[in-house]
């Protein structure tokens, strides 16, 4: 895969190795200089290129260099690639705004027009921008080669090739762009991209890292999304993982997560991400949405808030967040842990697997193994007991970091967040019930 070499107007660190002990150090300071000046963080290797925009003293977009151009990644994916990736090394840019912005605009749009073409076709292409008066991107590209020019109401006001700066005396960027473009006609066919849609966005995880935030850069991004667990009368219903940059709650089924009840109105309330965090706002409905008891219009969510809409509560965190590793933290009504005495099978002192919560006698059963299984039979690891236990088998697989649920035996339906089904992959607080017996899973 060849490397595309992006303009840029200064490389404040030269390509070097990348060293997981020295990298935070590496980014703080650069996330530090991008409060006054857009920085962009490259990596790449034989195998791969990514990249990192820092702006005002955060992340702001990811993206990788795929087999048909860049696209967007998350900046988790970002940090994830980087540990993946084989002797990457890593450069770091400045960027002036308009610059940093042309190349947003290049790697997140789809170009209006993309045409392998000549010098004619091209200058055709630019008479007609200026005629039109058009804000637009145009560019040039070959394997590994970029050249870009800026347009402002039809007037071409940048051209950025390689180590790109203001040359005095040479105010025609137009003229610029077409020199840079005959020489590289003489190598090989080059490829013109038109962009007139500038707009551009953030990464969907990008948020600010607090100014007392301890942990390494690379953690903050790498931690698990957040979960929102909706329940009714204090029992678990379904898990969500907020992936977006948002989540709708209602009553109609657009919505992300569908609460069919009268206390629910149609568009009910939206959670939200932002570069500071996440928000959960009313849409101004008759119907209240309170947080933590108390009626709101928008406010910030917290790991661990409670948001309460009609007679359901949803339980919002952020498992890495939470104070025991990965677990939300207990409300009232939540399935409680093991009382002291009661019995679980397993247990490995020190360690805490991925476990079932039985609420019918308060028994928790480590999922330790590669398979557990659930039945009448003598040989099940968890026994469904009673004359009235449903003839019925369901074997947990660990596959990976997944705990798969499947029904292997018998005709009674199992049924998990209400729903029947045979399988499914477990998430956090998931209900399952085998006949009268319920059991929570929990990591």
């Amino acid at each position: 895969m060849s490397r595309l070499q992006i303009p840029y107007e200064k490389v404040h660190l030269n390509p070097t190795d990348f060293d997981p002990a020295g990298f935070d150090p590496i980014l703080r300071r650069f996330l530090g200089e991008s409060v006054n000046t857009p920085m962009i963080l490259e990596v790449f290797s034989g195998t791969g290129q990514f990249m990192a925009f820092l702006r005002e003293g955060q992340f702001y977009w990811a993206g990788a260099k795929g087999d048909s151009g860049f696209e967007g990644i998350t900046i988790r994916d970002f940090f994830s690639r980087l540990t993946r990736a084989r002797q990457p090394r890593i450069v770091v840019y400045q960027a002036s705004l308009v610059l940093y912005h042309s190349l947003l605009v290049y790697l997140q749009k789809k170009p209006d027009l993309k045409i392998s073409s000549s010098l004619v076709d091209l200058d055709d292409l630019l008479d007609g921008t200026e005629k039109e008066h058009r804000n637009a991107i145009v560019t040039a590209l070959q394997p590994g080669n970029l050249v870009m020019l800026r347009y402002t109401d039809g007037k071409a006001v940048a051209c950025y090739h390689g180590l790109s700066f203001s040359r005095p005396g040479r105010a025609d960027a137009r003229e610029d762009f077409l020199v840079k473009v005959c020489t590289m006609s003489a190598h090989s066919v080059f490829e013109i991209n038109l962009f007139t849609d500038l707009s551009v966005t953030h990464s969907e995880d990008a948020r600010l890292i607090p100014n007392d935030y301890q942990g390494t850069i690379s953690s903050f991004f790498m931690n698990q999304p957040p979960k929102l667990v909706v329940r009714l009368k204090n029992r678990p219903l379904k898990t969500y993982t907020f992936t977006g940059r948002q989540l709708t709650i209602g009553s109609v089924p657009e919505n992300d997560i569908v609460i069919d009840h009268a206390g629910v109105s149609r568009h009910h309330a939206v959670i939200e991400s932002s570069k500071s965090g996440y928000r959960i706002r009313d849409l101004g409905n008759k119907n209240a949405t309170l947080l933590g008891g108390r009626k709101i219009e928008t406010a910030e969510l917290r790991s661990g808030d409670l948001i309460s809409i009609g007679q359901y509560q949803i339980l919002f965190h952020i498992p890495a967040e939470d104070s025991d590793g990965g677990q939300p933290a207990e409300r009232p009504g939540a399935a409680p842990e093991a009382r002291p005495g009661s019995r679980t099978k397993g247990s490995v002192p020190g360690a805490r697997a991925p476990r079932l919560y039985r609420s019918s006698d308060n028994e928790e059963f480590p999922l330790s193994g590669e398979r557990t299984v659930i039945g009448r039979g003598r040989d099940a690891d968890i026994r469904l007991g009673g004359f009235l236990a449903p003839r019925v088998t369901v074997e947990i697989t660990r596959t990976g970091g997944d705990f798969v649920l499947q029904k292997t035996a018998g005709q009674r339906d199992v049924s998990i967040n209400g729903e029947s089904m045979a399988e499914k992959v477990l998430e956090e607080e998931d209900l399952i019930t085998i006949g009268s017996e319920e059991f929570v899973f929990k990591r």
